[in-house]
């Protein structure tokens, strides 16, 4: 057990190394900070609530800014796209940070977070779960019929009606292949961010669907435009936190240590895939991490009484990532059978790019 001073509370230092390479996997490939998942373990792992968003928003800090590295090299990136995000997401990770010190006042800041966790991962999993299914459906038509499946297949409409809105300025993401007005993009900024400072976490959990669904960029521009994006507003929020007094320094090191591993591997994972296969992580990695922070959430509504609840909701949150990284490491060793001519299961080459 490690004495974590400025948080008040004892923890296994090996615990945040774990967690912080097991979400570095998990948020390279997708293109999330992983915060919806660290935020609701650390108040499992017993951090208070606004301690556990501070942590976690500095965490993803710098975690982001290996995993944006990676992509930036992949050629995943729209600057255009991301940067013109950037001054909505300041203003709403501002909105954020200052509602969740009114809940930290009120003390109910670990209720609230939960509550708010729950609602909006589950509706977010409804959805892309919904879509991406159809999708995976689409490409195996296709294969049937003899057409090769590109690494993107969409088969929502959204993106066309918001692309259609005539307000200027509008601007040409040329990496992302689109032309949108700049004020659905800043919108897009401003509520992820209103997200982000809240919950504690980088808000990519709701940007990778809004820049797929709303923008339309393509899954693989999205993971890399948003980990820049997080990289930005993280260390925006970062800094608000700490001056707020929510940051444990030592925490936010143990996890850094395991999450500038994993950032590097979940990066080059989204190069074995189609985007189908990042979405279908995205959402089961959004239903989990709703159960895990259900359990604690009845936990804390009881009054704490029954610790068999709060023991479940740190096994649960636990195996919750190691199942994820152990999903995206079968995929891409699917994908690397697949391409020398080995046998796979039947869903895999809808899934995987041959070279």
């Amino acid at each position: 057990m490690f004495d974590f001073a400025i948080a008040g509370v004892q923890s296994p230092f090996m615990l945040l190394v774990l967690t912080g390479f097991t979400v570095g996997i998990v948020g390279g490939f997708i293109g999330v900070g992983g915060g919806y998942m660290v935020t609701p373990a650390l108040i499992v792992f017993g951090f208070p609530g606004y301690m556990a968003s501070g942590i976690d928003m500095t965490h993803i800090a710098g975690k982001s800014v290996i995993a944006t590295v990676r992509h930036r090299q992949m050629g995943n990136i729209d600057w255009v796209l991301g940067l013109a995000m950037v001054g909505g997401t300041m203003l709403g990770v501002e909105l954020g940070v200052r509602l969740l010190n009114w809940a930290k006042k009120l003390g109910i800041a670990g209720i609230l977070l939960l509550t708010c966790s729950v609602v909006v991962m589950l509706c977010l999993f409804i959805y892309t779960q919904i879509e991406t299914q159809k999708a995976h459906k689409k490409i195996e038509k296709d294969a049937e019929a003899g057409i090769t499946a590109g690494r993107e297949v969409m088969v929502s409409g959204i993106p066309r009606f918001f692309q259609s809105i005539p307000l200027y300025p509008i601007v040409r993401c040329r990496t992302a292949r689109l032309v949108i007005s700049m004020w659905v993009i800043v919108l897009v900024g401003i509520c992820t961010g209103t997200l982000a400072g809240f919950l504690g976490v980088g808000g990519g959990f709701v940007r990778v669907p809004a820049l797929v669904y709303v923008i339309g960029a393509t899954t693989h521009i999205a993971v890399g435009t948003d980990l820049l994006e997080i990289a930005v507003s993280g260390g925006y929020g970062a800094m608000r936190h700490t001056q707020m007094g929510n940051v444990d320094m030592i925490a936010v090191m143990f996890m850094i240590v395991g999450a500038m591993v994993g950032a590097q591997f979940g990066s080059i994972a989204t190069s074995f895939v189609r985007g189908p296969a990042i979405r279908y992580i995205l959402s089961y990695s959004l239903i989990l991490a709703t159960v895990g922070a259900c359990l604690r959430l009845i936990y804390m509504l009881t009054g704490q009484k029954y610790e068999v609840l709060s023991f479940f909701a740190v096994v649960f949150t636990l195996g919750e990532m190691f199942f994820l990284c152990f999903f995206i490491v079968s995929l891409v060793v699917f994908a690397v059978r697949y391409r020398h001519g080995k046998s796979v299961p039947a869903w895999i080459p809808a899934l995987v790019v041959k070279d």
